[in-house]
């Protein structure tokens, strides 16, 4: 398991890719299942309505895209090794937002003051937004920059759907 943790830790580091990882059903449906369960932690923790729904939606979305992208650049095979190092990188971020989202909400409500914890979180975005670039650059073998503009469009088409589809409570 410490093996596996470390891959993922390579991967987001970049110091591995996505092929790294093996291509098997079982490998990524257990990476999957894990990633899910522990978005759902994360969501339950924050107090979203709906965390199931939500938690759902995000992997299918994620998962959709991934596929829809890999499939037009003709890298439609790669997908399982691909969508095993987002999920498992993205699982290790949630791993280490979970304390600092705690930290931040222990603050109470939010201010106009910019505390540490919320510039720890927006680091954490931009660090998955980077990984995500790099495993999708190597998996589509085309430059970072592609992969970077790609996740880019990705997160604003998201967060726009959240917010459309998923309004914060009130």
């Amino acid at each position: 398991m410490l093996r596996l943790l470390s891959v993922f830790v390579d991967i987001a580091l970049h110091r591995r890719g996505p092929d790294q990882l093996p291509s098997a059903p079982f490998f990524f449906n257990l990476v999957l299942a894990i990633a899910v369960v522990v978005e759902l932690v994360v969501l339950v923790a924050s107090g979203v309505r709906n965390p199931v729904v939500l938690a759902l939606f995000d992997t299918l979305l994620d998962l959709s895209f991934l596929w829809a992208v890999l499939k037009s650049f003709g890298r439609e095979r790669r997908f399982r090794q691909t969508a095993a190092a987002m999920l498992g990188t993205d699982l290790l971020l949630n791993l280490i937002g979970i304390p600092i989202d705690l930290w931040n909400r222990s603050l109470g409500p939010p201010s106009t003051d910019v505390a540490v914890p919320t510039i720890l979180l927006v680091l954490l975005l931009i660090w998955s937004i980077d990984i995500s670039a790099f495993v999708l650059g190597r998996a589509l073998e085309r430059p970072y920059l592609l992969g970077l503009g790609i996740m880019l469009g990705y997160m604003m088409l998201t967060l726009s759907l959240r917010a459309q589809l998923f309004p914060p409570a009130t």
